[in-house]
């Protein structure tokens, strides 16, 4: 029993849910895990107002780690969910958080949102619209996450719109945020070559960073989720990627 708290961050359009199959295996590996939703998405979609922005949702984390008195967390911030783990532990920084685990998401640098650090940013941005008065980017097609099967119609009956002022919000990213804070990166592949593939960018092996590759679909934690938890489990461990 490790006893390692564990708070898992979902990405866009999703919410606590989506880590139903990995968090009670999580739990069974004695990890203190816990799967937050964000403000105005999942079961929380009625709190949605026009101030919900990445600021809520990192004000969303610290206060379940509070409220759980946590300490030495690890950090999973999967998709959009990676900005998050970073505010969060800008806002934090070691020893309360102690690892910081980029599950596929973009790996932010001070003043990024997620209009301006990834390829799709105008494609967001023209996806915008309004509805009941609050500005949304509408539910997406969950099959582009690599979700198959009867998982795809799951994820297609609980996703939710997700707040536009989530992706627009810069993150504040002050110097040293994440001096001490072990960092780690799990990329999902669908079709894994032969050679791993290169880490992507602003993930620096030399470092210190720990690099992983995992096969599954963007949404790793419905597409594999047994696969995830081992991974995780391993990083958690300390140990190294295989060459």
């Amino acid at each position: 029993m490790t006893g390692d708290p564990l708070v898992l961050i979902h990405g866009a359009q999703h919410g606590g849910w989506c880590w139903r199959e990995t968090l009670g295996p999580l739990r069974g590996l004695g990890y203190d895990a816990h799967a937050i939703t964000l403000t105005g998405l999942g079961e929380r979609a009625h709190l949605l107002t026009p101030d919900v922005d990445l600021n809520t949702h990192i004000t969303d984390v610290l206060a379940l780690i509070e409220a759980e008195e946590l300490t030495g967390v690890t950090l999973v911030g999967h998709s959009y969910g990676g900005l998050v783990a970073a505010g969060v532990t800008a806002a934090l920084r070691h020893p309360a958080v102690r690892r910081l685990v980029h599950l596929d998401s973009v790996v932010p640098v001070d003043g990024d949102s997620v209009i301006t650090a990834t390829q799709y940013g105008d494609l967001i941005a023209q996806a915008r619209t309004v509805a009941d008065g609050v500005a949304v980017i509408p539910v997406g097609d969950a099959t582009a996450m690599g979700v198959r099967g009867d998982d795809l119609a799951w994820v297609r009956r609980r996703m939710t719109a997700q707040p536009y002022a989530t992706v627009t919000t810069p993150l504040h990213l002050p110097d040293g945020w994440n001096d001490g804070v072990e960092q780690v990166y799990l990329r999902c592949v669908t079709e894994p070559g032969a050679e791993p593939r290169p880490a992507p960018p602003r993930v620096d092996e030399s470092a210190g960073w720990r690099y992983f590759e995992l096969h599954s679909g963007h949404d790793a934690m419905v597409d594999a989720p047994g696969e995830l938890v081992a991974l995780l489990d391993k990083v958690c461990a300390g140990e190294e990627a295989v060459a």
